[in-house]
């Protein structure tokens, strides 16, 4: 069965309307096009400001290694990115943010859901930060994941400069005094 581009769109509009139900503060719709992997942002993964780099396998080089995200990416034609803005009224913005992260997690996997529902069916997730489901990544182990089901990874670890995308999409981004923001992004096919 084919669907019209106005279908398809209206079932995008639906699915914008069910991510602010979900909780989040600001969607846009966007080409994909605007998602091209760029090598730098990988590169900065490696300076390891986290530490989560060859420690998690939502994380460089574990979900880059062998795996062309590039050419992925490529067969979507459009995105939803996702965002959960918190004010701040003191400087916990770390602490806010991890506690913050998991709810963020299960509000993209819920949109992955109701995308496949509405036909959609490779519709990819992507989250903010590291995954931190385990305490303790089985990557260390060099083992498999624990919880493929639930585990993503976020725009940066595959090599999206989320600044750029949010930056052409009109949308803020980066650090605002007194905010903190969690930037997502629905892979739609």
């Amino acid at each position: 069965m084919i669907v019209s581009l106005s279908e398809k769109m209206r079932k995008m509009l639906m699915l914008q309307e069910t991510a602010g139900r979900l909780g989040c503060s600001r969607t846009e719709l966007i080409s994909a096009d605007l998602l091209r992997p760029d090598q730098r942002v990988a590169l900065k993964c490696r300076v390891n400001f986290c530490g989560q780099y060859g420690r998690n396998l939502m994380c460089p080089p574990a979900v880059t290694g062998g795996f062309d995200w590039t050419k992925a990416v490529e067969g979507y034609n459009y995105a939803l990115i996702l965002q959960r803005t918190i004010v701040v009224s003191d400087n916990r913005y770390r602490e806010i943010y991890d506690n913050e992260k998991p709810a963020f997690l299960k509000l993209v996997l819920d949109l992955e859901k109701e995308a496949f529902r509405a036909g959609f069916s490779l519709a990819y997730g992507l989250t903010a930060g590291h995954c931190d489901i385990c305490q303790n990544c089985a990557g260390v182990e060099q083992l498999a994941c624990l919880h493929p089901e639930q585990a993503r990874p976020s725009m940066e670890a595959i090599g999206i400069n989320v600044e750029y995308v949010t930056h052409a999409a009109g949308v803020l981004s980066g650090f605002i005094d007194g905010e903190v923001t969690l930037t997502g992004l629905l892979l739609i096919d």
